[in-house]
């Protein structure tokens, strides 16, 4: 798979940072498809393949601590990469993200050029071991 041309799914609540998010990846070659919570992110998880998702913590109903567990429990899901991008500044939450799976954590209003990089490294590790 060409990191070019990854297919991304952003989870966020935020229809901006969505749309943000959504724009800098599709810049950079990347198919996204976006959901707004984290039943619509497991649902969409679900029907289609995703290479990386990026992911919010805090959601309404559940929360990005909760997607992430129930994709690294569920052996369809749990080699995707996943970036969690949080507005939440604080080590626990970073700590705990990274134990339960995630392959990076990143404060909200990332520069683009940092974000790139992340998903691109993410992508590259992915087909390295995968």
């Amino acid at each position: 798979m060409n990191q070019a041309c990854a297919n991304i799914l952003v989870v966020d609540d935020n229809r901006m940072n969505r749309l943000k998010l959504s724009k800098n990846l599709e810049k950079n070659g990347h198919t996204v498809s976006v959901a707004e919570d984290g039943h619509e992110a497991l649902k969409i998880l679900g029907a289609q393949s995703f290479d990386l998702v990026l992911l919010d913590l805090v959601m309404p109903g559940i929360d990005g601590f909760q997607v992430l567990e129930a994709m690294k429990n569920d052996s369809d899901l749990q080699s995707i990469p996943v970036i969690v991008i949080s507005a939440v500044k604080d080590r626990e939450s970073a700590k705990r993200c990274l134990e339960l799976g995630a392959e990076d954590y990143l404060e909200k209003e990332v520069e683009p050029a940092e974000l790139n990089h992340r998903v691109a490294a993410s992508l590259d590790r992915r087909n390295i071991s995968g």
